[in-house]
């Protein structure tokens, strides 16, 4: 494997896997509640679906990750966590890196051309999500929020693609896992916390450390666990699926109990930790 690929390779972050899995996990969800609603069932559409959307999440996501860098490149050497990305380390140019770029918007784009014109029009929508997310640190304390609308646009991308709608049932789950990017992403921001004060940008989680963030976390995590709660009585899911939120919860409150917040490798881990929510989740909607 040559220099070149490897710093590719981190540019799009593919040693950061979690990311990808807190991507696809929220388009699962929708995939598999609105195959449960669907009364003519399409097998071949939704295993379409979901592999599409795999191969298109990876592809968008590693195109964020760059998109990301490029406008960032500059906060990036101020960073203790970011100074050694490719861009911002020099290891990539920045021309390099747009070609790479448009090499990955192709991709995404023939995805697109797959599914019908509503699922291309909140395609391209989302693209201008991403490009404007990086750019929310600069104006407000919660960019993690757009973070959150950005990053679980999949599921309106895959209601629109399997029934050229949005029901009611799709927009709480939208606002559940908007609502728990918000919840890990604040984690993960309390890493460079003290490195973001010192330059000026703003984040959720120099907001929340002003107070009790400990607190604050617990009662972000009752908002995301009563908008699945919602979202099973929407759906008139089973005892089995509140056993399994309730489950989530608990484990929630544990781990923000034991997360030493002034630790990077502490937030880093619980952080990682959420893919295991995002599969409880899932496994609810299953057996709900």
């Amino acid at each position: 494997m040559t220099k070149k690929f490897r710093d590719f390779l981190k540019l799009i972050r593919l040693n950061q896997a979690i990311a990808i899995w807190l991507l696809l996990l929220p388009c699962y969800m929708a995939i598999i509640l609105i195959f449960k609603n669907d009364k003519n069932i399409d097998i071949f559409n939704y295993v379409k679906t979901t592999i599409l959307f795999t191969i298109g999440g990876f592809f968008a996501r590693s195109a964020g990750c760059i998109i990301n860098d490029l406008i960032d490149y500059k906060i990036d050497k101020k960073v203790s966590r970011t100074k050694d990305r490719p861009i911002a380390s020099g290891k990539i140019k920045i021309s390099n890196a747009l070609i790479y770029l448009a090499i990955l918007l192709i991709f995404c784009l023939i995805i697109l051309l797959q599914f019908n014109i509503k699922t291309i029009f909140s395609g391209i929508a989302v693209i201008l999500l991403i490009a404007c997310y990086p750019l929310m640190k600069r104006f407000t304390y919660f960019p993690q929020i757009f973070l959150g609308m950005t990053f679980n646009f999949g599921i309106i991308m895959a209601s629109f693609a399997l029934t050229q709608s949005v029901e009611g049932e799709i927009i709480i789950l939208y606002l559940a896992t908007i609502i728990w990017t918000f919840f890990y992403d604040t984690l993960y921001a309390f890493q460079d916390l003290n490195d973001d004060i010192k330059i000026g940008v703003k984040s959720s989680a120099i907001y929340l450390a002003k107070s009790n963030p400990k607190k604050s976390l617990s009662k972000i995590s009752l908002i995301i666990n009563l908008l699945f709660i919602m979202l099973g009585a929407v759906q008139e899911f089973n005892l089995n699926y509140y056993l399994a939120i309730a489950l989530c919860q608990i484990i929630m409150l544990l781990q923000i109990h034991k997360c030493d917040l002034k630790s990077s490798e502490n937030c880093l881990k619980f952080f990682k930790f959420n893919w295991v929510f995002g599969l409880i989740y899932l496994f609810a909607i299953i057996i709900g």
